[in-house]
């Protein structure tokens, strides 16, 4: 059994205009999300074996977050310039070249959506105003594959979906 934790970066900050939007840093917000989701990591036992991670800063930045919360050693963590704004089906390609039993993805929309989407076996509940994975948002789904190379779409289960805004109401 191989276990994802899909987390879209926290909120980015859109003051600087002139800035790529590779460059684009979090905003005060993103950082008390991207915090609290560490937490709530930590808070479930889900700490993760390999974290590969899209090299963008607000990527970046999401994934230091968890990776000071939980204590993970550096070399537990992967940035992937290719993995900015990518598809669901690259990846795909980069989840199957995994061997760490438990991988948390840190990255992008409209990527994250597709990707959740067409794994999970059922369907998922989305936000009031139709939003699958919101900023800072965590996906935990769990394959019966044993490995990595033998998952396939349509066939996590969703163990569980939690959103900062939605924790914040607890």
């Amino acid at each position: 059994m191989v276990e994802l934790l899909v987390m879209r970066h926290a909120k980015s900050d859109w003051s600087s205009p002139q800035l790529a939007d590779v460059e684009r840093p979090l905003a005060p917000r993103g950082h008390r999300a991207a915090e609290r989701m560490a937490q709530w990591l930590d808070d479930n036992d889900l700490i993760p074996d390999r974290v590969v991670s899209s090299a963008a800063v607000r990527a970046r930045q999401t994934a230091e977050y968890v990776k000071r919360g939980l204590s993970l050693d550096e070399s537990t963590v992967r940035f992937v310039d290719e993995l900015y704004l990518a598809s669901a089906d690259l990846w795909l390609e980069e989840l199957r070249q995994q061997d760490a039993d438990r991988v948390l993805i840190v990255g992008h929309n409209p990527g994250f959506d597709d990707l959740v989407e067409g794994l999970a076996a059922d369907p998922i509940v989305l936000t009031a105003d139709g939003k699958l994975m919101t900023t800072a948002a965590i996906a935990h789904l769990v394959f019966d594959a044993g490995e990595w190379a033998d998952i396939r779409r349509g066939t996590a289960k969703l163990v569980a979906l939690a959103r900062p805004r939605e924790l914040e109401k607890l």
